[in-house]
């Protein structure tokens, strides 16, 4: 019988938000052996041990109530070929999955692939003075919508959503309010993958002022 060796991990980082998979061989956990995730930023997503390795304990920090799940899979589940699915303890919503490579990394391109249709749409990367920034800056601004971090003083939240080459703007159709997310530099990429939740306050967020090109994305 063909024994499964190897099963991969992905799970989107609390901190700063970026969709992280790691593969993991059976021979690198063991009783005494945990196992620890980390980041590129080098915040932990999770911790995997196991005593017997007739059970694997995940201990992972999760994106949208900012606490800790723990997971019990066996070893089976563990090292399956179907993809198990990790979700939040609280609100029921996806985190990420474990499972066989090819299927992981199809189930984190499904997550990013209407974003960069998006792009696609707007132009292709040429029409961005950033391109990588603004994918980012679009992927954070998804979740934290998706998560409920999002959200207008008017309660009303209909929340629209423009694109331009350095920047995208949030309003509210009902109150008007809107709030600018500069998408161009280094520096405006950190402090978004900083942000924590977004509130429509007539503000700019980020280093850049607003250009005059316009392109338009209806968020709703």
């Amino acid at each position: 019988m063909l024994v499964k060796t190897e099963t991969t991990l992905a799970l989107r980082c609390s901190d700063c938000g970026r969709s992280v998979a790691r593969t993991v061989s059976r021979f690198a956990l063991g009783p005494e052996r945990p196992l620890e995730v980390l980041c590129k930023c080098q915040s932990r997503l999770l911790v995997v041990s196991t005593k017997s390795r007739k059970s694997y304990w995940l201990d992972a920090n999760c994106v949208i109530c900012e606490s800790t799940h723990m997971y019990r899979l066996t070893a089976s589940e563990f090292w399956s070929r179907e993809v198990f699915y990790l979700s939040c303890q609280e609100t029921g919503l996806e985190l990420g999955c474990v499972g066989p490579y090819e299927r992981v990394r199809n189930y984190l391109q499904s997550k990013e692939q209407a974003l960069e249709i998006l792009v696609e749409e707007m132009g292709g990367q040429s029409y961005f003075r950033n391109a990588e920034v603004m994918l980012i800056a679009l992927t954070i601004a998804h979740t934290l919508a998706e998560e409920g971090r999002l959200y207008c003083p008017c309660k009303e939240n209909r929340i629209e959503l423009e694109i331009f080459p350095d920047h995208i703007e949030l309003h509210c159709r009902h109150c008007l309010r809107t709030c600018l997310l500069a998408a161009e530099t280094e520096g405006d990429m950190a402090k978004l993958e900083q942000c924590e939740s977004l509130e429509l306050r007539r503000q700019v967020f980020g280093e850049k002022k607003p250009k005059t090109h316009r392109r338009n994305h209806d968020n709703k």
